[in-house]
């Protein structure tokens, strides 16, 4: 990959974002790009307390993000600051190419929990930028649906089971898919993994063990008895249309990440009122699947580097932490001291400290390498080609032909 700062290539490109100027009057103009449409209220705040300095966010649709970032980093008019995907599949493409470098002594990294320091680090072991946002995934559950047919959540594979069969036989799609979005499908396996097997993935994740041993295979063959439950459609859905239907009640259940439970999601914006309830999927497992989402990164050759590093050892403070919890709605990569007051940020935190899958695969939304595997064989699955042994084989043979 070759970055060249002269590159003048992103005319047209701007057209596809959304830009927010923060503030009306500042010292510093500095441009941070980003997938997540969220964090808008928390930049407007961080302009507000910093004072000197202007932000102006540009969002970028999640599927087109990687490429366009690509792109821009190739150009005059690039970001300043940007949000890098988690681990170092991501990271050590832009470390080589000299796009970023490791945070200096005044990024003070002490706050940050070490478990999501991850996000941020490359193969060399250098930390990169800040990690942000602790994610679970798990099922979100519509609690008017359940309240309307007098359901309680599941504690077992079997209560879980029994509860698909009443919704069912009640006319409400149990269990919605998104058959299109190979990511989500990625995420949707992730979160199976932590509750349907725990800890026997372990040597799967480390790929001492292959996809087709039992640590997996149970996992996607519970998964194939649920299929008559899932939406009819579930191969022509995308991820944005699952949504929708858990907030209409046309649906009742999703796996999906806590992010769904956002303001700005989806959901909120499709049924401002819609009920959620969250809770792991229900088996020997027992876990959610927790990530750290991905890292704030400065773009070394910014013209003003000097106030983006500053802006980037501020995103590791206390204080922003709390930002990021009061106006964003989701778990801070703080390690303590932070308050949660959202409707679901609680209850996921419970999940991170006591029910989180500690055998991490997928590593957060495209993670490329992993969802170019794992998306098309439930693809596949969703559309009869193959069956659950043939879906594991698929991801197997997938990895092994990526070296992974």
């Amino acid at each position: 990959m070759k970055f060249k700062k002269g590159v003048k290539a992103l005319v047209a490109l701007t057209a596809f974002t959304v830009a927010l100027p923060i503030s009306a009057i500042a010292e510093e103009t500095l441009t941070i790009w980003t997938w997540r449409k969220q964090e808008r209220p928390l930049w407007e705040a961080v302009s507000k307390n910093m004072k000197d300095v202007d932000i102006k966010v540009e969002v970028f649709k999640g599927v087109d993000y990687n490429s366009r970032l690509r792109l821009g980093l190739q150009s005059d008019g690039g970001p300043d600051l940007f949000q890098g995907r988690p681990g170092a599949s991501f990271i050590d493409q832009y470390a080589k190419a000299g796009v970023i470098k490791p945070v200096g002594s005044d990024v003070d990294l002490s706050g940050i929990s070490p478990a999501t320091l991850g996000a941020a680090t490359g193969s060399d072991g250098k930390v990169y930028g800040v990690p942000f946002a602790v994610q679970t995934v798990q099922i979100i559950y519509n609690k008017d649906i359940f309240d309307k047919h007098n359901l309680t959540e599941p504690k077992s594979l079997e209560e879980f089971e029994q509860v698909m069969k009443t919704l069912k036989a009640a006319g409400v799609t149990p269990l919605e898919v998104p058959g299109r979005a190979g990511w989500a499908l990625a995420m949707m396996s992730a979160g199976l993994e932590a509750g349907l097997s725990g800890d026997e993935m372990a040597k799967v994740a480390t790929r001492d063990e292959p996809f087709t041993a039992s640590g997996y295979q149970k996992v996607v063959d519970t998964f194939a008895t649920w299929k008559p439950y899932i939406n009819p459609s579930a191969a022509a859905q995308d991820y944005n249309g699952m949504r929708a239907n858990v907030a209409l009640g046309d649906s009742a259940m999703i796996i999906d990440g806590l992010w769904s439970t956002s303001p700005l999601s989806t959901i909120a914006q499709t049924n401002p009122d819609a009920n959620l309830g969250l809770m792991p999927v229900p088996g020997a497992g027992g876990k959610v699947y927790a990530f750290a989402d991905g890292a704030y990164l400065v773009n070394a050759n910014s013209e003003k580097k000097n106030a983006a590093d500053k802006l980037l050892a501020y995103t590791a403070t206390k204080e922003f932490a709390q930002l990021f919890a009061d106006h964003v709605g989701e778990l801070s990569t703080y390690a303590s001291g932070i308050k949660y007051e959202g409707a679901h940020q609680a209850e996921a935190a419970t999940f991170v400290s006591n029910q989180a899958q500690a055998h991490l695969t997928w590593k957060g939304p495209f993670n490329v390498q992993y969802e170019e595997v794992v998306g098309p064989a439930f693809q596949k699955f969703l559309a009869g080609k193959v069956d659950s042994k043939g879906l594991s084989s698929e991801i197997e043979k997938g990895f092994k032909a990526k070296n992974l």
